[in-house]
Formats: structure tokens, C-alpha cells, sequence
């Protein structure tokens, strides 16, 4: 029975009850597996638990529409008309999010039409990349963000100064300079390595720059 429906050859008009309640079995469990992948593969402060739920909760929803519109035109449009009065808000700032809900919405529509094996195939295609991405180079956790703001007045080298920075961070981003009465002020947008952090920053440059400001910045402050 099971070879039958991985098969995905037969497409059924109007499922049985047993058939809908594989598929949304189905479509639970792969885009739970999507979901356990992002938070294993999940890099930050707090994790948002409101995403993991979201991502399972919407492939079983995606595969319940699937299975309603069929290959009915007339259901696909009425059931679109009703999405569209719904007015989704909600913005996306770690693309990486984006991805990871669309592929459970994915799991969803590929159980929701029996497509099984492709449900299968694409959720552990995905979730080993995604886990292949994280122990790569491309998935180091980064250091933190800051803004180092400092003044430097006659008689300061700011080749001193600089080096002196570059020992503790990295991905420096100069932001702004300004000339003054008083002096030059800089003002760098920057990560700092581990394990250093603000106060090793601060000690470093105490004697070698005038009215020292560092501030820690979430990924969305930096453009």
C-alpha cells in the first residue's frame, strides 16, 4: 500500500478519507523535519518558537487546500478570493525564514496534490543542504555587531588606531567621518571577534583616542 502511494501515479478526484488523512500525516511529518532542521541549524539569540510552530501548522493547512481544490477551476478561484481578503502583515527580515516556511508550504502542496515521493525526496534533499550550509564557511556564527564612534584630536595617528582595531574585529564598515573644531570623528559599523568584546575594545583604545563610543547593534540596525 505504501509503494502504491509513493508511486504518486494516482491522482484522486475525490479522496478517500483514509488518503486525506495520509497526506496530512505526511505533510506533518516532513515539514516537521523542516522545522527541527531550522532550529538545530538555527543561529541567534532567541529562538522564535512562533516560526517553528508556523512552519508546521501551514503545511497541513496547504495540503488540506490542495486536496479541496482538486482539479476543480471554479473551488481554486473561490478558495484564492478568500486568501486574498486576508491581508498577511507580517514582514521578513532573515530571508533565510523565508525559505525555510516556503519549503514547508512546499511539503504541503506536494502532499496535497500525492505527490509523495517528491514530498519525500525534496524535504531530505533540503534539510541536508541546510545542514550541510551550517557546519560550512558560509554558516559561521558571527561575532557581534557594533558601532565604534571616536574622536581623534591633533597629534592622534589614526594608522595606530586602526591597527589596533583590526585586531578585534573584522567586516569593518567605515560610516561616517567628520571633520570638527575639536578633532576627526569616526564612526564604523563592524563585527567583533570572539571571544573579544566591547570592553576589550574600549581598554585597547582608552589612551589612544578621545570620547570613545561603542554601541551593540541587532542585524537589522545595519544596513
Amino acid at each position: 500500500m505504501f509503494d502504491s502511494f509513493l508511486e504518486g501515479a494516482k491522482y484522486y478526484k475525490y479522496p478517500s478519507i483514509e488518503v486525506a488523512i495520509y497526506s496530512l500525516i505526511l505533510a506533518l511529518i516532513l515539514s516537521a523535519v523542516i522545522a527541527l532542521t531550522y532550529k538545530i541549524t538555527f543561529r541567534g539569540i532567541k529562538f522564535p518558537y512562533h516560526m517553528f510552530q508556523a512552519m508546521i501548522l501551514s503545511a497541513i493547512v496547504t495540503s488540506m487546500i490542495m486536496m479541496a481544490i482538486g482539479n476543480n477551476i471554479a473551488v481554486g478561484i473561490g478558495i484564492l478570493g478568500v486568501v486574498a481578503i486576508i491581508r498577511f502583515r507580517t514582514r521578513f527580515r532573515n530571508t533565510r525564514n523565508i525559505i525555510f516556511l516556503f519549503a514547508a508550504l512546499s511539503t504541503g502542496i506536494a502532499t496535497g496534490v500525492y505527490g509523495y515521493a517528491i514530498a519525500l525526496a525534496g524535504t531530505v534533499a533540503f534539510c541536508l543542504t541546510a545542514i550541510l550550509l551550517y557546519y560550512s564557511p558560509y554558516g559561521r556564527s558571527p561575532g557581534t555587531i557594533s558601532r565604534i564612534n571616536f574622536l581623534l584630536v591633533e597629534g592622534q595617528d589614526f594608522d595606530s588606531v586602526f591597527n589596533t582595531l583590526k585586531n578585534f574585529m573584522f567586516n569593518e564598515s567605515l560610516v561616517e567621518v567628520r571633520t570638527r573644531e575639536d578633532g576627526t570623528r569616526y564612526d564604523y559599523h563592524c563585527e567583533i571577534k570572539s571571544p573579544y568584546d566591547w570592553k576589550d575594545v574600549q581598554n585597547a583604545l582608552k589612551n589612544k583616542v578621545q570620547d570613545l563610543r561603542i554601541q551593540n547593534l541587532s542585524r537589522e540596525e545595519v544596513v
